[in-house]
Protein backbone atom coordinates (compact mmCIF):
# COMPACT_ATOMS: atom_id res chain seq x y z
CA UNK A 1 0.00 0.00 0.00
CA UNK A 2 1.52 3.31 -1.15
CA UNK A 3 1.61 6.12 1.40
CA UNK A 4 1.40 9.60 -0.09
CA UNK A 5 3.95 12.12 1.14
CA UNK A 6 1.17 14.70 1.57
CA UNK A 7 -0.61 12.43 4.03
CA UNK A 8 2.55 11.94 6.07
CA UNK A 9 3.15 15.70 6.16
CA UNK A 10 -0.46 16.26 7.29
CA UNK A 11 -0.02 13.60 9.99
CA UNK A 12 3.19 15.10 11.39
CA UNK A 13 2.03 18.72 11.16
CA UNK A 14 -1.20 18.07 13.03
CA UNK A 15 0.50 16.00 15.73
CA UNK A 16 3.23 18.57 16.39
CA UNK A 17 0.59 21.30 16.56
CA UNK A 18 -1.30 19.14 19.08
CA UNK A 19 1.90 18.81 21.16
CA UNK A 20 2.46 22.58 21.18
CA UNK A 21 -1.12 23.31 22.26
CA UNK A 22 -2.00 20.55 24.73
CA UNK A 23 1.11 18.42 25.19
CA UNK A 24 1.84 17.16 28.71
CA UNK A 25 4.83 19.38 29.32
CA UNK A 26 4.04 19.35 33.04
CA UNK A 27 5.21 15.77 33.36
CA UNK A 28 8.45 15.66 35.39
CA UNK A 29 10.22 13.52 32.78
CA UNK A 30 9.53 16.11 30.07
CA UNK A 31 11.88 18.69 31.55
CA UNK A 32 14.69 20.19 29.49
CA UNK A 33 18.10 18.71 30.03
CA UNK A 34 16.78 15.42 31.37
CA UNK A 35 19.46 12.81 31.99
CA UNK A 36 19.48 9.29 30.52
CA UNK A 37 19.12 7.96 34.07
CA UNK A 38 15.95 9.99 34.62
CA UNK A 39 14.48 8.90 31.28
CA UNK A 40 15.25 5.28 32.11
CA UNK A 41 13.56 5.52 35.53
CA UNK A 42 10.43 7.03 33.98
CA UNK A 43 10.20 4.44 31.22
CA UNK A 44 10.60 1.49 33.59
CA UNK A 45 7.91 2.87 35.89
CA UNK A 46 5.53 3.71 33.05
CA UNK A 47 5.41 0.13 31.79
CA UNK A 48 1.88 -1.18 32.46
CA UNK A 49 1.19 1.71 34.87
CA UNK A 50 -0.93 4.85 34.47
CA UNK A 51 0.88 8.16 34.19
CA UNK A 52 -0.86 9.80 37.17
CA UNK A 53 0.25 6.98 39.46
CA UNK A 54 3.82 7.10 38.23
CA UNK A 55 4.38 10.82 38.89
CA UNK A 56 4.38 10.42 42.68
CA UNK A 57 6.60 7.31 42.54
CA UNK A 58 8.99 8.97 40.10
CA UNK A 59 9.51 12.11 42.17
CA UNK A 60 9.89 10.19 45.42
CA UNK A 61 12.27 7.68 43.86
CA UNK A 62 14.58 10.32 42.41
CA UNK A 63 14.65 12.20 45.68
CA UNK A 64 15.96 9.04 47.38
CA UNK A 65 18.12 7.83 44.46
CA UNK A 66 19.04 10.97 42.48
CA UNK A 67 21.86 9.33 40.50
CA UNK A 68 22.69 5.93 39.09
CA UNK A 69 25.56 5.76 41.58
CA UNK A 70 23.14 6.11 44.51
CA UNK A 71 20.93 3.37 43.13
CA UNK A 72 23.91 1.05 42.72
CA UNK A 73 24.48 0.94 46.46
CA UNK A 74 20.85 0.17 47.35
CA UNK A 75 19.87 -3.21 48.76
CA UNK A 76 16.55 -4.76 47.80
CA UNK A 77 15.15 -3.88 51.25
CA UNK A 78 16.17 -0.22 50.77
CA UNK A 79 14.88 -0.11 47.21
CA UNK A 80 11.50 -1.80 47.68
CA UNK A 81 9.62 0.92 49.65
CA UNK A 82 10.21 3.34 46.74
CA UNK A 83 8.97 0.88 44.12
CA UNK A 84 6.39 -1.27 45.87
CA UNK A 85 2.94 -0.90 44.34
CA UNK A 86 4.09 -0.60 40.74
CA UNK A 87 4.09 -4.37 40.27
CA UNK A 88 6.23 -6.51 37.96
CA UNK A 89 8.94 -6.82 40.57
CA UNK A 90 11.42 -8.44 38.20
CA UNK A 91 11.64 -4.95 36.68
CA UNK A 92 12.60 -3.57 40.07
CA UNK A 93 15.36 -6.12 40.56
CA UNK A 94 16.60 -5.39 37.04
CA UNK A 95 16.80 -1.70 37.92
CA UNK A 96 19.40 -2.41 40.59
CA UNK A 97 21.29 -4.75 38.24
CA UNK A 98 21.24 -2.19 35.43
CA UNK A 99 22.55 0.54 37.71
CA UNK A 100 25.42 -1.71 38.72
CA UNK A 101 26.28 -2.53 35.11
CA UNK A 102 26.17 1.15 34.09
CA UNK A 103 28.53 2.12 36.91
CA UNK A 104 30.91 -0.84 36.68
CA UNK A 105 31.06 -1.25 32.90
CA UNK A 106 30.19 2.18 31.50
CA UNK A 107 31.70 4.59 33.99
CA UNK A 108 28.35 5.66 35.41
CA UNK A 109 26.96 6.85 32.06
CA UNK A 110 24.25 5.19 30.02
CA UNK A 111 25.79 4.26 26.65
CA UNK A 112 24.74 6.05 23.48
CA UNK A 113 24.99 2.91 21.37
CA UNK A 114 21.69 1.04 20.96
CA UNK A 115 23.37 -2.37 21.01
CA UNK A 116 24.94 -1.60 24.40
CA UNK A 117 21.73 -0.16 25.84
CA UNK A 118 19.79 -3.27 24.88
CA UNK A 119 22.31 -5.44 26.71
CA UNK A 120 21.37 -3.79 30.01
CA UNK A 121 19.07 -5.94 32.19
CA UNK A 122 15.44 -5.25 31.37
CA UNK A 123 16.19 -2.72 28.60
CA UNK A 124 14.56 -3.59 25.28
CA UNK A 125 14.21 -1.77 21.94
CA UNK A 126 11.49 0.59 23.19
CA UNK A 127 13.34 1.78 26.32
CA UNK A 128 16.59 2.09 24.39
CA UNK A 129 14.84 4.27 21.79
CA UNK A 130 13.30 6.44 24.51
CA UNK A 131 16.70 7.04 26.13
CA UNK A 132 18.35 7.82 22.80
CA UNK A 133 15.51 10.14 21.79
CA UNK A 134 14.61 12.04 24.97
CA UNK A 135 18.03 12.17 26.64
CA UNK A 136 20.47 12.18 23.74
CA UNK A 137 18.24 13.88 21.13
CA UNK A 138 18.83 11.21 18.51
CA UNK A 139 16.27 10.39 15.84
CA UNK A 140 14.67 7.17 17.04
CA UNK A 141 10.96 6.42 17.34
CA UNK A 142 9.99 4.70 20.59
CA UNK A 143 7.46 2.14 19.40
CA UNK A 144 5.11 1.60 22.31
CA UNK A 145 1.42 0.69 22.07
CA UNK A 146 0.44 4.35 21.64
CA UNK A 147 2.66 4.87 18.59
CA UNK A 148 1.61 1.62 16.95
CA UNK A 149 -2.07 2.31 17.60
CA UNK A 150 -2.02 5.85 16.16
CA UNK A 151 0.06 4.99 13.09
CA UNK A 152 -1.91 1.79 12.51
CA UNK A 153 -5.30 3.47 12.69
CA UNK A 154 -4.44 6.59 10.69
CA UNK A 155 -2.67 4.90 7.78
CA UNK A 156 -4.21 1.40 7.79
CA UNK A 157 -7.47 1.69 9.72
CA UNK A 158 -6.37 -0.89 12.27
CA UNK A 159 -4.40 -0.52 15.50
CA UNK A 160 -3.09 -4.06 15.01
CA UNK A 161 -1.73 -3.40 11.55
CA UNK A 162 1.68 -4.87 10.77
CA UNK A 163 3.95 -1.85 11.21
CA UNK A 164 7.32 -1.83 9.42
CA UNK A 165 9.16 0.27 11.99
CA UNK A 166 12.25 0.77 9.83
CA UNK A 167 10.07 2.15 7.03
CA UNK A 168 8.44 4.68 9.33
CA UNK A 169 11.75 5.70 10.90
CA UNK A 170 12.68 7.00 7.44
CA UNK A 171 9.32 8.35 6.28
CA UNK A 172 8.52 10.39 9.42
CA UNK A 173 11.02 13.21 9.07
CA UNK A 174 10.21 15.57 11.96
CA UNK A 175 12.43 15.56 15.03
CA UNK A 176 11.75 12.17 16.62
CA UNK A 177 11.91 13.51 20.17
CA UNK A 178 8.94 15.78 19.43
CA UNK A 179 7.08 13.11 17.47
CA UNK A 180 7.52 10.58 20.26
CA UNK A 181 6.07 13.01 22.79
CA UNK A 182 3.23 14.01 20.46
CA UNK A 183 2.28 10.42 19.61
CA UNK A 184 2.40 9.35 23.26
CA UNK A 185 0.17 12.23 24.37
CA UNK A 186 -2.21 11.89 21.44
CA UNK A 187 -2.47 8.12 21.88
CA UNK A 188 -3.24 8.42 25.58
CA UNK A 189 -5.82 11.20 25.27
CA UNK A 190 -7.68 10.94 21.96
CA UNK A 191 -6.68 7.80 20.08
CA UNK A 192 -7.42 5.56 23.05
CA UNK A 193 -8.97 2.07 23.14
CA UNK A 194 -12.33 3.67 22.37
CA UNK A 195 -11.12 6.54 20.20
CA UNK A 196 -12.60 10.02 20.52
CA UNK A 197 -12.80 10.48 16.78
CA UNK A 198 -15.18 13.45 16.72
CA UNK A 199 -12.67 15.52 18.70
CA UNK A 200 -9.70 14.41 16.57
CA UNK A 201 -7.92 16.79 14.23
CA UNK A 202 -6.65 13.86 12.13
CA UNK A 203 -10.06 12.46 11.25
CA UNK A 204 -10.37 14.02 7.77
CA UNK A 205 -7.55 11.79 6.51
CA UNK A 206 -7.69 8.95 9.05
CA UNK A 207 -8.51 5.58 7.50
CA UNK A 208 -9.95 4.30 10.77
CA UNK A 209 -12.45 7.19 10.80
CA UNK A 210 -13.28 6.80 7.11
CA UNK A 211 -13.97 3.09 7.46
CA UNK A 212 -15.79 3.57 10.78
CA UNK A 213 -13.37 1.18 12.45
CA UNK A 214 -14.46 -1.83 10.37
CA UNK A 215 -10.87 -2.98 9.80
CA UNK A 216 -10.41 -3.20 13.55
CA UNK A 217 -13.79 -4.59 14.53
CA UNK A 218 -13.85 -7.99 16.20
CA UNK A 219 -16.77 -10.16 17.16
CA UNK A 220 -17.28 -10.33 20.89
CA UNK A 221 -17.84 -13.74 22.37
CA UNK A 222 -20.50 -14.15 24.99
CA UNK A 223 -18.86 -14.71 28.34
CA UNK A 224 -20.41 -16.59 31.21
CA UNK A 225 -20.26 -14.89 34.58
CA UNK A 226 -17.68 -16.53 36.82
CA UNK A 227 -18.58 -16.48 40.56
CA UNK A 228 -15.36 -14.85 41.72
CA UNK A 229 -16.57 -13.97 45.21
CA UNK A 230 -17.47 -17.61 45.87
CA UNK A 231 -14.21 -18.98 44.50
CA UNK A 232 -11.31 -20.60 46.32
CA UNK A 233 -7.81 -19.33 45.52
CA UNK A 234 -5.14 -21.86 44.60
CA UNK A 235 -1.92 -19.92 44.98
CA UNK A 236 1.49 -20.73 43.54
CA UNK A 237 4.07 -19.06 45.81
CA UNK A 238 7.53 -18.42 44.42
CA UNK A 239 10.62 -16.26 44.46
CA UNK A 240 11.39 -14.94 41.00
CA UNK A 241 9.86 -18.07 39.41
CA UNK A 242 13.06 -19.90 40.35
CA UNK A 243 12.13 -21.31 43.75
CA UNK A 244 8.57 -22.51 44.46
CA UNK A 245 7.15 -23.05 47.93
CA UNK A 246 4.75 -25.81 48.92
CA UNK A 247 1.93 -25.91 51.43
CA UNK A 248 2.97 -29.50 52.19
CA UNK A 249 6.32 -30.74 53.50
CA UNK A 250 7.13 -33.72 51.31
CA UNK A 251 5.29 -33.00 48.04
CA UNK A 252 4.68 -29.86 46.05
CA UNK A 253 1.17 -28.45 46.47
CA UNK A 254 -0.48 -25.04 46.13
CA UNK A 255 -1.63 -22.91 49.02
CA UNK A 256 -5.42 -23.15 49.21
CA UNK A 257 -6.93 -20.05 50.81
CA UNK A 258 -10.27 -19.91 52.61
CA UNK A 259 -13.24 -18.63 50.60
CA UNK A 260 -13.37 -14.85 50.83
CA UNK A 261 -9.71 -14.19 50.07
CA UNK A 262 -9.98 -13.56 46.36
CA UNK A 263 -8.74 -9.97 46.02
CA UNK A 264 -5.05 -9.17 45.73
CA UNK A 265 -5.23 -7.09 48.89
CA UNK A 266 -7.00 -9.91 50.71
CA UNK A 267 -4.38 -12.46 49.69
CA UNK A 268 -1.60 -10.13 50.78
CA UNK A 269 -3.27 -9.59 54.16
CA UNK A 270 -3.75 -13.35 54.65
CA UNK A 271 -0.03 -14.09 54.16
CA UNK A 272 1.00 -11.05 56.17
CA UNK A 273 -1.14 -12.18 59.10
CA UNK A 274 -0.39 -15.91 59.04
CA UNK A 275 3.19 -16.06 57.76
CA UNK A 276 4.66 -12.53 58.16
CA UNK A 277 5.37 -12.34 54.45
CA UNK A 278 4.97 -9.44 52.03
CA UNK A 279 3.77 -10.65 48.63
CA UNK A 280 3.37 -9.29 45.15
CA UNK A 281 0.16 -10.85 43.87
CA UNK A 282 -0.64 -11.17 40.18
CA UNK A 283 -4.21 -11.15 38.85
CA UNK A 284 -5.65 -14.67 38.38
CA UNK A 285 -4.08 -16.27 35.30
CA UNK A 286 -6.76 -18.93 35.07
CA UNK A 287 -10.29 -19.62 36.27
CA UNK A 288 -11.89 -23.02 36.50
CA UNK A 289 -13.76 -25.57 38.56
CA UNK A 290 -12.50 -28.36 40.79
CA UNK A 291 -15.12 -30.82 42.01
CA UNK A 292 -17.70 -28.39 40.60
CA UNK A 293 -16.46 -25.57 42.86
CA UNK A 294 -15.06 -22.33 41.37
CA UNK A 295 -11.29 -21.87 41.63
CA UNK A 296 -8.95 -19.00 40.85
CA UNK A 297 -5.32 -19.85 40.05
CA UNK A 298 -2.98 -17.11 41.20
CA UNK A 299 0.79 -16.53 41.14
CA UNK A 300 2.43 -14.58 43.95
CA UNK A 301 6.04 -13.91 44.77
CA UNK A 302 7.66 -13.15 48.10
CA UNK A 303 9.02 -9.62 48.39
CA UNK A 304 10.05 -9.56 52.04
CA UNK A 305 10.11 -12.06 54.87
CA UNK A 306 11.52 -15.50 55.62
CA UNK A 307 9.38 -18.39 54.29
CA UNK A 308 9.38 -21.54 56.40
CA UNK A 309 7.88 -23.80 53.74
CA UNK A 310 9.43 -26.65 51.79
CA UNK A 311 10.90 -25.40 48.53
CA UNK A 312 11.12 -26.91 45.05
CA UNK A 313 12.78 -25.72 41.88
CA UNK A 314 10.71 -24.82 38.83
CA UNK A 315 11.18 -28.15 37.08
CA UNK A 316 10.01 -30.01 40.19
CA UNK A 317 6.94 -27.80 40.56
CA UNK A 318 5.89 -27.66 36.90
CA UNK A 319 4.34 -31.13 36.68
CA UNK A 320 2.19 -30.62 39.77
CA UNK A 321 1.08 -27.16 38.60
CA UNK A 322 -0.05 -28.54 35.25
CA UNK A 323 -1.96 -31.39 36.89
CA UNK A 324 -3.72 -29.16 39.41
CA UNK A 325 -4.73 -26.55 36.82
CA UNK A 326 -6.05 -29.25 34.48
CA UNK A 327 -8.03 -30.85 37.32
CA UNK A 328 -6.08 -34.11 37.07
CA UNK A 329 -4.35 -34.00 40.44
CA UNK A 330 -5.64 -37.03 42.40
CA UNK A 331 -5.16 -35.38 45.79
CA UNK A 332 -7.68 -32.63 45.01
Amino acid sequence: MAIRKEKIVFFETKLLDFLRKVGREHLPWRKKGITPYEVWISEVMLQQTQVNRVIEYYNRFLKRFPTVQKLTTASWEEFLPYYQGLGYYARGRNMIKTAQVVVLEHGGKFPKERILLEKLPGVGPYTASAILSFAYGEDHLAWDTNLKRVVGRFFFGDKKADIDTKFWEKRLVSRKKDLNAALMDFGSSLCVARPKCEACMLKTQCLYYKTKGKNEAVLKKEQSVFPTKEATVYLWLHQGHRKYYSSKKSVFAPFVLPVGYTSRAGIQEYFRKHFQLELAVRPPHKKGYIKKKPVLFVNAQILLGNPVFSSFDKSQARDSIEKVESGNEKSL
